[in-house]
């Protein structure tokens, strides 16, 4: 590996200068209408507009993004419209973007590396990254997704279509390249790839604590921490749980799955390999067909719903997954079910607005207002559902039928060759109801009031409402069916060790294993998984929902500390809110407010002089 480089010179307009530090990647226009070079590319770049000379580090207000995926991105985007509509003469913002990961944008769900077989459970019409009123970036360049996929990837362009994640990570950075280009004046940016392990207040500021100490910055104003999904890693999380297994040193344990090329490659699963699946959901779906469909296996279609799964011969992988519930997520619907249920809005408004509107209402009468719309609209498709309304206690308890046939039902009734049953009505008139139910049980509403209750309902109903596409759920029929996905020890196995190995023992099978993979994310909340908000959390600059995992933000993001006051210079959005605010796991723009008024907040606030004693400082020593 090649040594860092050295810190390097830039100089702009009036001979002013910059050093660009290690480790670094730096975004600047150069004055005189220098060009851009994307990292990582050659040959011409974009020209931009010429470029002000470099901020003032003492009248510069100082802003740090922890974590550069979706919502990273979202954040700098609202920064870089609120600053063009200010006008001239204010103090400049200077920000930067702290994740080690190469994609800036993308995060890891969406790293373009990954496996074509990997789709979003989501469709692409869903999916815009772009803020309507950015008009910074040229119409061309900031399109949707589907405008996007019709441009490069026509044959996914189908609005309906579920797409690889690849595609969304490409879309994503491209995304990103095309923003950062068209920064305005007054806003500069810097990528910083590290990993930041601790944020520390400093005078009127904060300090951004880096893995490796020459990345480190002090003097930073405004934070906001927009980390998404955790890790597992050393001695969190994972290895939390892995150390209450029996020593068994002949079973390899790999903590997660992404990314799947370098963590599921043939080095770490060897071909024949027996791999107990740590989990039961999305990531051990995406794990099963990294393992089968990854190494050379194909699906042919039968005209069935359920095509036959042929490998490529010789010794094969068997996966045997396993969770606490042996529950498998239902398919989301295909684009013809999808049409047919949004032209029943005499049952989807009444349901909406009676959410909104209700007075007193409780996770126990949601549920009852979700089970009579579900079956108005499962009546109105031609189907039919004999049991009575669910009680709190059972609506996420375990099916008549083994996980195998309910899979196979739910790929059958989202494709359309089966009528709508219950499970489709209790997925839809959650999906339905989804913007209402985040509205009214968000920020202080029925989530606080009755945490477990709600809880435990929206555990329940996201295992209908968004679960796999149908073809991957598909092609989990076929691994079973073809024995290359045993669901043997799917409900809770008792773990034991056996000579070296670990031997899962299911009710009716035991496994030896070879590997163990985790295919568990890290739930959403501050947690083991999220090192930097948990450390916040325990100083009390940062405090938990009550009943929940996650922390309380204001309307504009601001971090509500131990004594329920905003915590000055923090603000926090994503997952690490999840239960104070409901519904991180999304990419629509629309759902939430947050990062909008936080950046309206944070430049309004910019408008005010920094203290020329406030200073920021790069490679700062740790202490």
């Amino acid at each position: 590996m090649s040594p860092e480089p050295p810190p390097r010179t830039v100089r702009g307009r009036g001979g002013r200068q910059w050093a660009s530090l290690p480790g670094h990647g730096v975004r600047r226009r150069l004055g005189g209408g220098g060009t851009r070079v994307p990292p990582g590319t050659t040959g011409p770049a974009r020209r931009t507009h010429d470029r002000e000379s470099p901020v003032s580090e003492t009248s510069a207000c100082r802003v740090a993004i922890i974590g550069f995926g979706p919502r990273g991105f979202g954040c700098l985007e609202r920064l870089a419209v609120e600053v063009s509509r200010r006008g001239s003469g204010r103090p400049p913002l200077f920000v930067t973007a702290h994740d080690p990961r190469s994609h800036p944008g993308a995060g890891p769900p969406y790293d373009p590396d990954q496996p074509d077989g990997m789709l979003l459970n989501f469709s692409a019409r869903h999916v815009n990254i772009w803020s309507d009123d950015n008009t910074l970036v040229p119409p061309g360049e900031r399109l949707d997704f589907v405008g996007w996929l019709g441009r490069y990837h026509p044959g996914w362009a189908a609005g309906d279509a579920f797409v690889p994640r690849r595609l969304l990570g490409s879309y994503l950075e491209e995304a990103f390249e095309s923003l950062r280009a068209a920064l305005p004046p007054g806003l500069e940016f810097r990528h910083v790839r590290g990993v930041v392990r601790d944020l520390e207040p400093a005078g009127a500021g904060w300090s951004i604590r880096h893995d490796d100490p020459s990345l480190d910055l002090a003097g930073v104003h405004q934070v906001m921490v927009a980390t998404g999904h955790g890790t597992w890693s050393a001695n969190r999380g994972f290895d939390a749980w892995n150390r209450e297994l029996p020593d068994a040193p002949g079973t390899r344990r790999i903590a997660a799955v992404y990314p799947v090329v370098d963590r599921l490659s043939r080095d770490a699963v060897p071909d024949g390999a027996v791999v107990g699946m740590r989990g039961f959901a999305l990531t051990a779906i995406d794990a099963a067909l990294a393992l089968t469909e990854g190494r050379g296996g194909t699906f042919e279609d039968q005209g069935d719903g359920i095509p036959r799964y042929r490998g490529p011969g010789g010794r094969e992988v068997t996966v045997v997954p396993f969770s606490r519930s042996g529950l498998p997520l239902l398919a989301k619907p295909g684009a013809a079910l999808v049409k047919r249920s949004s032209e029943l809005t005499d049952v989807w408004e009444p349901l909406r607005r009676g959410i909104l509107e209700a007075d007193g209402l409780t996770p126990g009468a949601l549920l009852q207002r979700l089970h009579r719309a579900g079956l108005r609209a499962v009546a109105a498709l031609g189907g039919g559902v004999s049991r009575p309304a669910p009680r709190m206690g059972g609506v996420g308890s375990s099916p008549s039928s083994g996980p195998l046939r309910v899979m196979e039902r739910s790929v059958l009734v989202a494709s359309g060759l089966l009528p709508p049953d219950e499970g489709w009505a209790r997925g839809e008139a959650w999906r339905q109801a989804y913007p209402a139910v985040v509205s009214r049980a968000g920020e202080g509403g029925m989530a606080a009031a009755f945490p477990a209750a709600f809880a435990r309902l929206a555990c329940a109903m996201e295992r209908y409402a968004f679960g796999p596409p149908a073809s991957n759920l598909a092609r989990m029929v076929a691994l079973a069916s073809a024995g290359r996905v045993d669901l043997g020890a799917v409900r809770a196995p008792r773990i034991r060790a056996r000579e070296d190995r670990l031997v899962l023992v299911g009710a009716t099978s035991s496994y030896v294993l070879d590997v163990l993979v985790n295919a568990v994310i890290p739930p959403p909340g501050v947690h083991e998984a999220t090192p930097v908000l948990l450390k916040l959390v325990r100083r009390g600059q940062a405090s938990r929902a009550a009943g929940w995992e996650g922390v309380m933000v204001s309307p504009s993001a601001e971090s509500i500390g131990r004594d329920g006051a905003p915590t000055p210079g923090l603000s926090i959005v994503g997952r690490a809110t999840e239960g104070w605010v409901l519904g991180n796991d999304t990419l629509n723009r629309n759902l939430h407010d947050h990062t909008r008024r936080w950046a309206q907040r944070i430049v309004g606030e910019s408008a005010v002089a920094v203290p020329e004693s406030s200073r920021m400082t790069a490679g700062a020593p740790n202490g």
